[in-house]
């Protein structure tokens, strides 16, 4: 049978966070969506993000280890006659590389973060993995980035920009019932502020400045919510401990379903040092909490500079503290920040636009390549 312009979309089976959103979105998108190309999701083991993409149909096939994983991706290409394989996450990035170059397709990868802090908290592996993923990156035919500032770190010709997305899902209960919830499964007082955020915990999120900035609010009855799991928990509970503040956070370990946690609380904060185009910014948005973020490039432009939400320097926890107060006792802002977001950010952050800037993306891509002298490597035809 005739070939088609299959891609490969290879991603850690464990993921979590904004780039396992990211993916789930994608294959859920393209089950009911016109496309040019034909797309096998394929794990680097199991865990969460493997799960949900088999419970959707959209799992089709896993590989293992390092060495043998290489070997094993380049066998699924040639089988397949892949033309493209996509990688998400800096050490897939590094496996797919070698896997394409073995089975003669074409690679690229979607940058969700900036690679300097993808290994933060590691001093081994930050010291090394780094550089070697940005070699691997420069190797590349082209790259995507979930939000432009990205593509000025990549040592890549080609940059082409996808938008994050997800799939709003109407909210189970009211925001009074929900906080209220909340409140009795952590016995807390019927009048307690709740704020929250929702990250893998790692240094590059600075979920620590967000504890220190809870303990200049030590005159409000003020709560934060954190929900995640990740390298840097145990230092986190000890930062809380020394701020005094441990009985005011809660880490509440990895939520399925986040919807009920953003609908109970009243400001979500994202203090990170780098950010994309989080993914938790549009769900706290939707289920009608303000948001607050670091003035770095991928939350600026989200918040589309200050207007749909509090920006505040990178790591300041004076400010920090300053705009949770503001937006905790001045309800008319926070309802305007709410407001602007759902009206001017969210109908951007389309599922059915990232479907759209990938198949684009890919024909540039392709197109550059063969234009290069590119070739489908030569193999039996595939069957279906």
């Amino acid at each position: 049978m005739a070939s088609e312009r299959t891609v490969i979309v290879f991603f850690a089976g464990n993921e979590v966070g904004g780039a396992a959103t990211h993916l789930a979105t994608w294959a859920k998108a393209l089950k009911g969506a016109q496309v040019d190309y034909r797309y096998r999701f394929v794990s680097l083991g199991d865990g969460p993000l493997a799960d949900e993409l088999r419970q959707m149909g959209m799992l089709h096939g896993a590989v293992a280890g390092t060495v043998g994983a290489i070997r094993d991706l380049a066998r699924v290409l040639r089988r397949e006659r892949a033309w493209i394989l996509h990688s998400h996450g800096p050490r897939m990035n590094m496996l797919a590389s070698f896997a394409a170059s073995s089975a003669g397709a074409i690679w690229t990868a979607t940058i969700h973060s900036h690679p300097r802090y993808d290994f933060e908290g590691h001093p081994l592996k930050a010291a090394l993995f780094p550089s070697l993923h940005l070699w691997r990156l420069s190797r590349a035919r082209g790259l995507f980035v979930v939000q432009p500032a990205l593509g000025d770190a990549l040592p890549c010709r080609t940059i082409l920009e996808v938008p994050n997305a997800f799939f709003p899902r109407l909210p189970r209960a009211s925001r009074d019932v929900c906080a209220a919830e909340w409140r009795r499964r952590l016995g807390l007082n019927p009048e307690s502020r709740l704020i929250g955020i929702a990250a893998r915990l790692d240094p590059v999120k600075q979920i620590d400045v967000a504890i220190a900035a809870l303990a200049l609010l030590s005159d409000l009855d003020v709560h934060l919510l954190v929900a995640g799991d990740g390298r840097d928990r145990i230092r986190l509970e000890a930062a809380a401990e020394d701020c005094g503040v441990r009985h005011r956070v809660h880490f509440l370990g990895h939520l399925q379903d986040v919807r009920d946690l953003y609908c109970a609380i009243d400001v979500h904060v994202l203090p990170s040092k780098s950010e994309g185009a989080p993914t938790s910014m549009l769900e706290a948005g939707y289920y009608g909490a303000a948001n607050i973020g670091s003035d770095v490039p991928g939350i600026r432009r989200m918040l589309l500079d200050g207007e749909a939400g509090a920006l505040v320097p990178s790591g300041d926890v004076q400010a920090l503290a300053h705009a949770v107060r503001r937006l905790l006792t001045d309800t008319k802002a926070r309802d305007a920040y709410v407001e602007r977001f759902q009206r001017l950010v969210l109908p951007r952050y389309r599922p059915e636009r990232m479907v759209v800037a990938y198949e684009r993306g890919y024909t540039v891509i392709e197109e550059d390549a063969v234009r290069s002298g590119w070739r489908l490597p030569a193999n039996s035809e595939q069957t279906r």
